[in-house]
């Protein structure tokens, strides 16, 4: 009975199990495509980093966390040391200034208030350059030109071109026998030396009588003492 009814219904039964099994397939088949389709909504793709134009090389990546996190401290050039001159003679505030390097000796002029109208610019080169730890000595217009312009090489200029007005008469002459050493040096030709040699023989012989006596000092001779004459006197 049952082999009678398989045989025929066997090809009915067949293609109902074929056709299930085909339904079967494709709707698993759809199910796991939806699926996939869900997650790739849901995580987008990220291009690999070897494939974006973006990816910086590795020093320049460097650099970037260098600024994203504590930035490079950058190596300043540290201020020069200002220059330190005494800027002394005629002028308006003589003293000790510092000054920036690379200023001349106007500007040293101007730091000290300036040059007063007696001051004898002539012999000073104002383009000259300062030299730290040097001094600048403003003569006044009636100083010899054998005084010549400040030597700013030197650790301190002479007292040549100096101010005298207090040591002196209206007239800027110097006392033979009152004069210090340094008054005594604003005379031409007159340095240290001799100016300690005046000033001895001013000791020993008393004091000095008449200006020719001058020429009795070693070193001082007719065309030396000529120079000398209208700058100086007995009283």
């Amino acid at each position: 009975m049952f082999l009678e009814w398989w045989d025929r219904y066997r090809k009915i039964f067949l293609t109902a199990i074929a056709l299930l099994f085909v339904t079967s397939s494709f709707w698993l088949y759809q199910t796991r495509v939806a699926g996939h389709e869900g997650t790739d909504t849901a995580l987008p793709l990220v291009p690999p980093a070897y494939a974006s134009d973006d990816v910086l090389p590795a020093d320049e990546q460097a650099k970037d966390s260098t600024v994203a996190g504590k930035p490079a401290l950058e190596k300043t050039p540290s201020a020069p040391a200002p220059l330190y001159v005494d800027v002394k003679g005629d002028v308006k505030q003589p003293g000790l200034y510092p000054l920036d390097a690379g200023m001349r000796v106007a500007d040293a002029i101007a730091k000290a208030g300036g040059a007063n109208p007696t001051a004898d610019l002539a012999q000073i080169n104002l383009a000259a350059p300062l030299v730290d730890g040097t001094a600048i000595v403003i003569p006044v217009k009636e100083s010899s030109p054998a005084a010549g312009p400040v030597n700013l090489s030197a650790p301190a200029y002479a007292a040549n071109g100096k101010n005298t007005s207090n040591a002196s008469s209206s007239d800027q002459t110097v006392s033979l026998n009152s004069a210090t050493a340094e008054e005594l040096m604003t005379l031409p030709g007159i340095g240290e030396a001799r100016a300690k040699a005046i000033m001895q023989y001013r000791e020993e012989k008393g004091s000095f009588r008449a200006l020719e006596e001058l020429k009795s000092i070693e070193g001082i001779g007719d065309k030396l003492y000529e120079r000398i004459a209208p700058r100086i006197r007995i009283h």
